[in-house]
């Protein structure tokens, strides 16, 4: 590093959601240094699951294919009592979903970190530093100055950054050093986590073979089968019980109750807390936090590391804009205003699920068995001892989308299907398409020349699934016929797509497709004057 070099963006913490923005930075060619604390991967599994949309942005850094070896689909999800009774169950099978991918997966960590740092790395304009821990960071009205002193020596350095996103954890020293506050949302429940691995296949074992969450107010458990060998538990501590449940012959003595301890090798086994944590504010300055560093979420959904990737992926393209010339500054203040109510909406989620599963009283348990066994619901409506759909995740509420009164569809993910190109190429659409804004037509027809002005100055790319006679359109088949009927359910003659898939509006029409355009120039500017 050379001395004096200011970065784009400098990154604080490489895991999954430090090393998925320092891939989205530099695909789209930003100066990005990361530093982390840690000398290696962390060698045991933390998060184990990760659903269809965070596959989307993995295949965005194109990196999909590579993380795939890695992880395992997930079948379903079942809540049963302390009889063994199905409380509730979701069925989730292996079709694809409206992403393009499966619905949900099981993976192993350290092996999806790898393939993220050595993603991140092949990138010509990402450096990564670590072994170095951020001790001090002082802002100027032209970036932000960040103190650096190395884990193996005790040596202190500098480097410069007009931005610094701390994707730093729980812990966050980016977070205390510029003094942002979180709120708590009242979940805090004491947990031992339990990874193991089998050489035996789980059907052997009497392991469950979907994940599950036994719901025994003497000691409520989660089991998953992660993915190959691994598998875990999760226990609720008790009322008095502590770390010394960490110990070798307590852990033994827990999971006996489920295998044969003798048939498993445990290979970590570590008391938690569950929380509820959301950030107060997540920008100060040119200083933005990410993932954990901004919330917290129990674990019931699996949703905390998606989390922080959607932020990942909501963050790298509004850094690009301003970093680009594109926008102004106070777009990133829509970075919270997007990502807050959906977090909390999640967390709300997997709260609810939470407390289904952690009562630990038997006159309460047994009510809620009874209430579930009647078919009364449980979660999102879930019908007891009756497979059910997952909760289905919220979309985007609030920040750059198209001026009310919206389209229904506007905020969701828009669909990834199979496309075919002119050269008979067939694959994915974000794979033919590239990152970016598109405009997705039913049949391109003329715009206004500040439409067409404006898409150009965004770079916004236009993709027809009917005929054009202008060069500038990409023109695609729908060979599954996909996008024909989506267009159709949804009423829409084409639908703008910010680079994070998420749809800013929806028009019908000629004159709508101007006005949606012209919208997001508008949305742009009203978002930088907010600033």
């Amino acid at each position: 590093m050379a001395s004096g070099e200011i970065f784009d963006v400098v990154v604080v913490g490489f895991g999954p959601t430090g090393a998925t923005l320092a891939n989205l930075l530099g695909r789209d060619g930003h100066r990005t240094l990361v530093v982390e604390r840690a000398p290696q991967i962390y060698t045991l599994p933390r998060a184990v699951h990760f659903d269809h949309e965070v596959m989307r942005i993995f295949q965005s850094i194109r990196l999909a294919e590579r993380i795939l070896p890695h992880t395992g689909p997930v079948e379903g999800y079942e809540f049963k009592n302390a009889e063994g009774k199905l409380l509730m169950g979701f069925e989730l099978g292996e079709t694809l979903t409206s992403q393009g991918w499966q619905a949900d997966y099981m993976f192993h960590q350290p092996s999806l970190e790898a393939v993220l740092r050595e993603g991140a790395t092949a990138h010509r304009k990402v450096e990564v530093q670590l072994g170095q821990e951020l001790v001090r960071l002082e802002q100027e009205l032209d970036g932000v100055t960040l103190g650096l002193r190395s884990a193996e020596d005790g040596r202190q350095t500098s480097v410069r950054a007009r931005f610094v996103v701390g994707c730093d954890g729980a812990s966050s020293a980016t977070r205390e050093q510029v003094g942002l506050e979180t709120e708590d949302l009242e979940f805090d429940e004491p947990w031992l986590v339990v990874d193991a691995t089998t050489s035996r296949p789980v059907e052997e074992l009497g392991f469950p073979r979907v994940p599950l969450q036994h719901c025994d107010p003497r000691r409520p458990t989660t089991a998953i089968p992660v993915m190959g060998p691994y598998l875990r538990w999760e226990f609720m501590l008790l009322p008095g019980e502590g770390p010394e449940m960490q110990e070798p012959a307590r852990v033994r003595a827990l999971v006996s109750e489920w295998v044969d301890p003798d048939a498993i090798e445990i290979i970590r086994s570590a008391v938690y807390r569950f929380h509820a944590l959301i950030g107060r504010r997540w920008r100060a300055g040119r200083v933005l936090i990410a993932g954990d560093a901004a919330h917290q979420m129990p674990p019931f959904l699996g949703q905390g590391m998606c989390a922080g990737i959607r932020d990942a992926d909501n963050l790298a393209w509004k850094l690009g804009m301003v970093l680009d010339g594109r926008a102004g500054e106070g777009l990133l203040d829509s970075y919270q205003r997007e990502r807050g109510p959906h977090v909390r909406s999640v967390i709300g989620i997997a709260v609810e699920m939470g407390r289904i599963i952690c009562t630990q009283d038997p006159e309460i348990a047994k009510a809620r068995d009874a209430q579930m066994l009647s078919g009364a619901g449980g979660v999102a409506g879930a019908s007891g001892g009756t497979p059910a759909s997952m909760p289905a995740l919220p979309g985007l509420s609030e920040g750059l989308l198209e001026p009310a009164p919206r389209h229904p569809l506007t905020g969701e993910l828009a669909l990834q299907a199979t496309v075919r190109d002119g050269q008979g190429r067939e694959g994915l659409l974000d794979d033919l398409a590239g990152p970016g804004f598109t405009l997705l037509w039913r049949e391109a027809t003329s715009l206004s020349d500040r439409a067409r002005a404006t898409l150009e100055r965004l770079h916004v790319r236009q993709i027809t699934f009917g005929s054009t006679v202008d060069p500038k359109v990409l023109r695609l088949d729908d060979p599954t016929h996909a996008y024909g009927a989506w267009l159709d359910r949804h009423g829409a003659d084409a639908v703008l797509v910010r680079p994070d898939h998420a749809v800013f509006g929806v028009a019908s029409g000629a004159r709508d497709v101007d006005f949606l355009v012209n919208a997001l120039a508008s949305g742009l500017a009203a978002e930088a004057d907010a600033g």
